[in-house]
């Protein structure tokens, strides 16, 4: 029994944390991506997989289509559907953001626009974003439409 209310009392404590994030990421909402505070603490403060770690931001504001260029070390272990959900908590969050490109840092990717890309640089768009979302009967709209969508988007995707 008693290792039930352990079970118990650490969920809890896992659920408050993901709210306390899902209100800090909320909070920081922008219509914006050239809106560099907020953009920031967006990109830097998600939930990211084992190993991935984000390093410096480039806001790309100063013509449309809008961007963000997020440098991360060795994404080796990492696939693309391993960063989807924050994919999509910075387009729900970044009103104007159009694009996100995750490069491994060293890398440059002005460079490796002219040559195939691979698995080390991974390209997300809002069109294909709300494509995907509007197959699971939702929308980046109702996802950032107030802190309650939200959380439920970051505590229920994946299951």
């Amino acid at each position: 029994m008693k290792k039930l209310h352990i079970i118990f009392a650490l969920a809890l404590i896992l659920s408050a944390c993901q709210t306390r994030r899902a209100d800090s990421l909320y909070n920081y909402k922008t219509n914006y991506v050239g809106d560099n505070s907020k953009v920031s603490h967006i990109i830097s403060n998600q939930d990211y997989p084992k190993d991935f770690e984000v390093g410096a931001i480039e806001i790309l504001s100063r013509k449309s289509p809008y961007g963000i260029k997020v440098f991360v070390k060795d994404t080796s272990n990492i696939k693309r559907e391993d960063i989807f959900k924050n994919a999509i908590t910075s387009f729900a969050l970044i009103k104007n953001l159009d694009r996100i490109y995750y490069v491994e840092s060293g890398r440059d990717f002005e460079e490796e626009k002219s040559k195939e890309l691979n698995d080390k640089i991974f390209i997300f768009y809002r069109k294909e974003i709300e494509e995907i979302l509007e197959k699971r009967n939702t929308s980046l709209e109702e996802i950032s439409d107030n802190k309650e969508n939200f959380e439920n988007f970051i505590n229920n995707w994946d299951k």
